[in-house]
């Protein structure tokens, strides 16, 4: 943590001269739920992200990989929740600068006076439009998506980890980067377990072209987890529309029976339902 000067860092709460204690005690050997909670309120406010945000990225990766962390599970969905912020999946493909238009129409300069505004306070009217448009935070938001999207082979690497929990929400994880293409053999590779439904479920939203993809696919229709042969139906659905297979069309219209019983959500992808997944799906064969 050194080479950050963190009292000129600013979050939620005012400068981070605090945030390397609250790291420590995050990667100690005994879980710190009130660490956990002070560092997330101080980079992910109520939605909004701030400087501080995609400072702490790179350290916050750095714990996930570490395997003696406590609960890394529970760190990656704070680097979502940082990274990614509140966008649903119906932003995928995910553009920044799209989703972050104001971004660049703030200099570093205002960025360190908005900061120094926002934690001492001013009885002066503020001066300059950069106080109250969005410009701070489209740039706090996508500074700190490209901070992880930096370590996307790092996120790949954890679609492998031992901890279910883990790996399921690292292949969601995967669905907001660009499509590298070891990102994509880790997607294709992954085995049974709740992480091949979320690795579906990535595939899906992903913009690959080629037959691997669609064929590793249509291989899961018959596969005995019930999660993963329907997140498979769904993928292909949401790839091929009405060329859709028969056996997934199968999978979708029984899963459209309302009475019927759906697997367990998926990890990962905690803003929509699995059974939110199959209505999207069903539109895009045209039923």
């Amino acid at each position: 943590m050194s080479g950050v000067d963190w009292d000129a860092v600013y979050g939620c709460d005012g400068t981070s001269g605090h945030v390397p204690g609250l790291l420590r005690a995050l990667a100690g050997p005994e879980p710190a739920a009130g660490a956990y909670a002070e560092l997330f309120n101080h980079l992910c406010h109520q939605g909004t992200r701030w400087q501080a945000s995609g400072v702490v990225v790179p350290f916050l990766v750095a714990l996930v990989d570490a395997p003696a962390t406590p609960d890394r599970a529970a760190l990656v969905r704070m680097l979502a929740a940082v990274a990614i912020g509140d966008h649903r999946d119906d932003r995928l493909p995910f553009d920044a600068d799209a989703a972050y238009p104001e971004a660049d129409a703030i200099t570093d300069e205002q960025l360190r006076l908005l900061n120094v505004w926002l934690d001492e306070g001013s009885d002066d009217e503020p001066v300059g439009e950069f106080y109250w448009d969005r410009s701070g935070p489209d740039r706090w938001a996508r500074d700190a998506y490209r901070a992880l999207a930096a370590h996307a082979s790092t996120v790949a690497g954890w679609v492998r980890d031992p901890d279910p929990d883990v790996a399921a929400r690292a292949a969601a994880l995967l669905a907001w980067f660009p499509p590298a293409p070891e990102a994509v053999a880790t997607l294709l590779d992954v085995p049974a377990g709740p992480a091949r439904a979320s690795a579906n479920l990535a595939l899906a939203h992903l913009p690959v072209v080629g037959p691997a993809v669609d064929r590793r696919l249509e291989g899961l229709l018959t596969a005995a987890d019930g999660q993963v042969a329907l997140t498979a139906a769904v993928a292909l659905a949401y790839r091929r529309g009405e060329a859709t297979p028969e056996p997934a069309l199968t999978l979708l219209a029984v899963a459209a029976d309302h009475d019927r019983p759906l697997p367990a959500d998926v990890p990962g992808w905690d803003r929509r339902a699995l059974r939110g997944f199959v209505a999207i799906a069903l539109t895009r064969i045209g039923w």
